[in-house]
């Protein structure tokens, strides 16, 4: 992977070095995805926000301990605490394939 790349992105490139085709922008991949209670989440499930529109506008992908790995492209690549992004943002909840 090259160059910058969104949250979107990110994601859509991590599922693709497993066959799996989550092409699109943040609510396209929240429409693609099922719900998942909190207190059954695991590695590898979307993290959904809403932050500058209605409805998933950022995504990560959950990684374990309270975080998720997220991207902008003006930022790049960052970790980040859910509980933190919970208080700064409408949190939409936690999803999967």
């Amino acid at each position: 992977m090259s160059g910058e790349v969104d949250c979107s992105g990110l994601l859509e490139y991590a599922f693709a070095q497993v066959g799996i085709d989550m092409y699109g922008r943040a609510q396209s991949q929240y429409n693609k995805t099922k719900l998942v209670p909190e207190d059954q989440i695991r590695p590898g499930d979307f993290v959904f926000f809403s932050i500058y529109k209605s409805g998933g506008s950022h995504v990560g992908m959950y990684i374990g301990n309270g975080q998720f790995i997220n991207a902008n492209s003006s930022g790049g690549t960052s970790y980040s605490f859910v509980e933190e992004w919970k208080n700064l943002n409408p949190f939409l909840g936690f999803r999967r394939i």
